[in-house]
Formats: structure tokens, sequence, C-alpha cells
């Protein structure tokens, strides 16, 4: 009688482990980098195309990301990255095309100033974002 009450119960304290010994499922998976995101900007000096690429987790992942964006994009294979950092970023280009700026800032509006500053008189904005 009493080897018979035993089995239940070692069956039990069995399946009880295996669910203790389980790690939990998490249901809200962290997408978000953290303690920063990483963007980049890309562009061909053959095409004019540029690429922006926001939130990656690490730098390298951002340039790469920018620079085969850019280049699938563009059909091209020259392009090379302008920029990249935390925070917001812009990239502008001359009146006649041929120049680039990149620029990185804590703030959109002066990542925007700082790039039009750098490509000089006549320049625009071509793409700009934020990490998040």
């Amino acid at each position: 009688m009493r080897n018979v009450a035993l089995a239940p119960v070692i069956g039990v304290l069995i399946a009880a482990a295996s669910v203790v010994a389980a790690p939990a499922a998490k249901a809200d998976i962290d997408f978000y980098c953290r303690p920063g995101c990483w963007g980049a900007v890309a562009a061909s000096s053959s095409t004019g195309e540029e690429a922006i690429r926001l939130n990656y987790r690490t730098r390298q992942q951002a340039e790469d990301a920018a620079v085969l964006w850019c280049d699938v994009i563009g059909k091209t294979n020259d392009c090379q990255v302008i920029t990249s950092g935390l925070g917001c970023l812009s990239i502008a280009s001359s009146s006649d095309g041929k120049t680039f700026a990149g620029r990185v800032a804590p703030f959109q509006g002066a990542a925007d100033a700082a790039a039009l500053d750098g490509a000089g008189p006549g320049s625009t904005i071509d793409l700009n974002g934020c990490n998040d």
C-alpha cells in the first residue's frame, strides 16, 4: 500500500521540477537598444543616392545597413558612410549636388543646422531622423 501511494507523489515532484527548471517565456521582447541606438547615413558620389538607417544596436550594424541600403536603392556599389552616431542625424547636399555633409546632434534642429552649414550656401536637407 505504501509503494502504491509513493508513485503518484514522485510523478508530481518530477512534473513540478520540470516547471521550475524551465525558464519563463518573456511576452514583451525587448527590441530597443540600450543604452542608446545607433544610426548612420551613407551616400553615393556617382549617383547622388542617399540612405539613412536608424535604431541599430551597434555603430557597425548601422553603418553596414546604410551602405547596403544606399547601394541597393541606387543600383551602385560606391556608397560610403557620411556620418554615424547616437541621437539625431541629418544629411544635406550642396546646390550642385556634388557635396554631402552629414551631422549628428542631440536634437534634430541642431543636426540640420550643422549639416546645412557643412554643405555650404544654397544647400538643402535631404534626409534626417532621430534614433530612439
